[in-house]
C-alpha cells in the first residue's frame, strides 16, 4: 500500500488541498481504509483508496459550505487518440500542469484520473461516482480544452 501514497497525494493536490492538508487527506483516507479492510474485495486497491479519498475531500468541502460545481449533464465525444504523443515532444510538463490549472475541477480531475494515473474509465467512473460515458464526455472534452489552451499560449509566443 505504500506504493500508493504518491499517487494518493497527487490526487489529494489536484482536488485542492495544499500541501498540509494533502498530507492530512492522505492520513485520514489511510486510517479509514485500514478501518474498512474487511469490507475490500481485494480489487483495485488505487481506486478503492482513491474513492475514500474523494469523498474524505468532499466531505470537508461540505462542512465548510464549499461546494464543487460538477457539470452533469455531457455529451459523448470522439476520443482522439494521441493526443499526448503529440504534445509530448512540443511542451515542456510544467506548460501542460499550468494549463490543466486552467481546466474546471470536474475536467482536471477525470483527466488527471485517466491520463497521469492511468486509471481506467471504469475506476475513474467508480472514484468519481459518475457513469463511465461521462468520464469519456469530460475526458474527450478536458483534452480538447487543454489542447485548446496549449495551442493558444503556443501561438502567442510564437507571434512575440
Amino acid at each position: 500500500m505504500s506504493g500508493e501514497l504518491p499517487v494518493l497525494y497527487r490526487v489529494a493536490k489536484r482536488l485542492g488541498c495544499g500541501n498540509e492538508e494533502a498530507e492530512d487527506l492522505v492520513q485520514t483516507c489511510l486510517i479509514k481504509a485500514y478501518r474498512a479492510w474487511d469490507r475490500f474485495d481485494g480489487n483495485h486497491l488505487r481506486s478503492w483508496l482513491i474513492k475514500i479519498l474523494r469523498n474524505e475531500r468532499l466531505m470537508v468541502l461540505r462542512s465548510h459550505k464549499e461546494a464543487l460545481s460538477l457539470e452533469e449533464h455531457e455529451e459523448i465525444e470522439v476520443i482522439q487518440e494521441g493526443f499526448w504523443s503529440e504534445l509530448a515532444g512540443k511542451l515542456e510538463v510544467e506548460r501542460i500542469i499550468a494549463a490543466m490549472e486552467q481546466l474546471s475541477p470536474a475536467y482536471r480531475m477525470t483527466i488527471h484520473l485517466c491520463d497521469v494515473e492511468e486509471l481506467t474509465y471504469e475506476e475513474a467512473a467508480e472514484i468519481m461516482d459518475i457513469p463511465i460515458g461521462t468520464v469519456r464526455s469530460r475526458l474527450s472534452r478536458a483534452r480538447q480544452t487543454l489542447r485548446d489552451i496549449l495551442l493558444a499560449e503556443a501561438q502567442m509566443e510564437a507571434a512575440r
